[in-house]
């Protein structure tokens, strides 16, 4: 190896090494990006079957404390619970079957950190669902 070459050898060695970790983490931020995509959307199609159900306290859960005081206030009811009940009983068995399967997509809002969840046509007249990331937990934050 020539003197020029002797030179190179370090930088070369240098490029590669700063490679490696860029490219590394590329890697670790694309599995967290797809884990945090996966768990969205486990709760996206979690949170309609569980409203469908009825069953106030498991709805509830899935939710912001201020998204289940806005729907038990949206209600005229004292509790979220009772205002899932309320939201829910009119529908017949197809409408909440209808419900149970509306999650259509999840994606990323520019510049905001919820995540966004796109839902079918259901009775409820539910167009999207806004989702916050509580304690690794995507909890609704929003019904649109």
């Amino acid at each position: 190896m020539d003197e020029q070459g002797k030179g190179r050898a370090p930088i070369l060695w240098a490029i590669g090494a700063l490679l490696t970790v860029v490219g590394l983490g590329l890697f670790v931020n694309l599995r967290d990006n797809s884990a945090r995509l996966g768990a969205l959307e486990d709760a996206g199609k979690a949170f309609p079957k569980a409203l469908a159900s009825g069953e106030g306290k498991d709805v509830c859960s899935r939710m912001t404390r201020i998204a289940q005081s806005e729907l038990a206030a949206g209600q005229g009811k004292d509790s979220c619970p009772q205002a899932v009940e309320a939201l829910i009983a009119p529908l017949s068995d197809a409408e909440r079957n209808r419900l149970a399967v509306s999650y259509r997509s999840r994606f990323w809002g520019r510049g905001d950190s919820f995540g966004h969840v796109g839902v079918r046509d259901n009775p409820l007249d539910i167009t999207e669902l806004l989702l916050s990331e509580i304690d690794g937990k995507w909890r609704v934050a929003e019904m649109k």
